[in-house]
């Protein structure tokens, strides 16, 4: 990424972070969802669908059926997280995975992803990013232009992963009940990230 636009990025989120922090609010706990009956076969549908979801931004020699049944069925994935999966196309994985517990579904964005630069890092990373929500519109509005931003093959791949990783790095942060002065100052702060990253975006000859 840029010197100066990481730079830019980080400040932002520092300042969330700073905000958020005054009053730690704990999010919610998942509700018990209902589990697969027979992992064995529908586990595997749900690992098929997500192969076939996945081929088009992955390395098509990764293997994923297997070790996504096992996942599946190791961590029991609800019924409707399973029938998701097994029907979901590629613009699927955050709806999908928002269904699952968030040790589940760390657990299957980090197999996706992996450890290289990759074209599925930039999915998982949208993933994240659409299962985001912080109650502020300035700031919604800042990730929901980050996602896009993702979609930008003018800016080098692995720029595009750092910018999806450091923003989904917030993505618990937690912001219901904070005072009104820190919501302000949220809100200003994702304005100006927005426009900056805006303003970056569209020197490359992305639309922003």
């Amino acid at each position: 990424m840029d010197a100066w636009y990481a730079v830019q990025v980080r400040a932002a989120l520092i300042l969330l972070v700073a905000c958020s922090s005054q009053r730690p609010v704990s999010s919610p706990a998942t509700p018990a969802a209902p589990v697969v009956a027979n992992h064995t076969r529908t586990c595997t549908s749900a690992a098929a669908g997500l192969e076939r979801a996945t081929i088009g931004v992955r390395d098509p020699d990764a293997e994923v059926l297997e070790p996504m049944r096992s996942l599946c069925a190791d961590d029991a994935w609800p019924t409707q997280a399973v029938d998701c999966f097994a029907q979901m196309k590629q613009d699927d994985l955050g709806r999908c995975a928002g269904m699952l517990s968030q040790k589940s579904r760390d657990a299957l964005f980090a197999m996706l992803a992996g450890h290289e630069t990759s074209p599925a890092a930039i999915e998982v990373a949208r993933a994240k990013l659409s299962l985001m929500h912080v109650g502020i519109a300035a700031c919604d509005r800042f990730i929901g232009a980050v996602s896009a931003a993702l979609t930008c093959e003018e800016l080098p791949l692995d720029t595009r992963i750092q910018l999806g990783n450091e923003t989904a790095d917030f993505w618990s942060l937690p912001t219901s009940g904070l005072p009104a002065d820190a919501q302000a100052r949220m809100s200003a702060t994702c304005g100006q990230s927005l426009q900056t990253l805006q303003d970056h975006v569209s020197s490359v000859g992305c639309m922003p």
